[in-house]
């Protein structure tokens, strides 16, 4: 009921089209609104904003145009909400696929997306995030191939934090390719309410989305410096670390649902190891997150002890 929109974080993946060169994304800097009969969209990005408006007067948009904004005059203003009929949370999403919901029967699907003919190494873009009781935020990049008469998933990169950002902060999304080959279509998807459970009143801003191509080291990107292993044997994650100069750094690894399995102490770090234990913990999807100086990295798991 209340936990049925928040599914839709990290498997919603499926699209069409093609396209060459280095892809920009279509109004990744959220400058551009359509409006509709009683809402407003973000040119070539769907929301939850159509379905609602059916449920009105109980319904309301969920996604808005801020001029609260990290550049340029607009930003994207994801909250999400309390409906009345029916009674379930519904989360600010934005998706660049077409976003199907039927709010009374709660189904939904997401299908679509946008062309590629090149492999960006990270979605990157800036965001304010104001949680409510524990909720986490995401936003996450897919890409696909069609083969054979299916889609396959080519890879997948996704940020995801439970921590309060009243001011614009830079994230970046590291793609991890499951397959070696060249995908046709890519999605984006930022939910405001990644938890299981949403919380009404969690708000998330999303401003000039772009997929980076960096190669080598690049000390602006809060990845580099940073190597992660994942010890199945000892159920356990390896973090290395090799920052440019010490700062304040903290690591967590938490599940979904925003549970912390394991946690490092705040402490300057420059270079060196660290390990975190996930013994006990049920197979599932769990998030790396790692704060150095301010600037944030992410990394998702799938944990299978196999």
């Amino acid at each position: 009921m209340k936990q049925f929109f928040a599914t839709i974080i990290y498997f919603s993946f499926v699209f069409i089209f093609q396209s060459q060169g280095q892809t920009s994304i279509p109004n990744g800097d959220f400058e551009n609104w359509v409006s509709y009969n009683g809402y407003q969209n973000p040119q070539y990005w769907d929301t939850p904003n159509q379905s609602i408006s059916l449920a009105l007067p109980f319904g309301t948009q969920v996604v808005t145009k801020s001029t609260d904004h990290e550049s340029g005059s607009y930003s994207a203003r994801l909250e999400s909400k309390q409906l009345t009929f029916p009674s379930i949370v519904v989360p600010g999403v934005v998706t660049l696929g077409t976003l199907t919901i039927d709010i009374f029967n709660q189904t939904y699907s997401i299908v679509g997306g946008c062309p590629i003919t090149d492999k960006p190494t990270h979605l990157k873009g800036f965001y304010k995030y104001q949680p409510q009781g524990g909720d986490s935020c995401a936003i996450g990049v897919g890409f696909t191939k069609w083969n054979n008469g299916t889609r396959d998933s080519v890879g997948i990169g996704s940020f995801s934090t439970l921590e309060t950002i009243n001011t614009w902060t830079p994230f970046s999304a590291w793609v991890n390719y499951v397959l070696d080959e060249q995908p046709d279509t890519f999605n984006i998807l930022a939910i405001s309410s990644a938890d299981t459970t949403p919380t009404a009143g969690s708000v998330l801003f999303v401003d000039n989305l772009y997929l980076d191509y960096t190669v080598g080291i690049n000390h602006e990107d809060p990845s580099s410096g940073i190597d992660i292993y994942q010890d199945r044997e000892e159920q356990q994650i390896l973090v290395y670390f090799d920052f440019e100069k010490p700062e304040s750094t903290t690591i967590k690894f938490f599940n979904m649902t925003g549970q912390v399995i394991s946690e490092t102490p705040v402490e300057n770090m420059i270079k060196g190891r660290r390990v975190l234990n996930y013994k006990g913990s049920p197979a599932g999807i769990y998030v790396l997150e790692i704060i150095h100086g301010g600037k944030m990295f992410s990394k998702k798991f799938f944990i299978d002890h196999r």
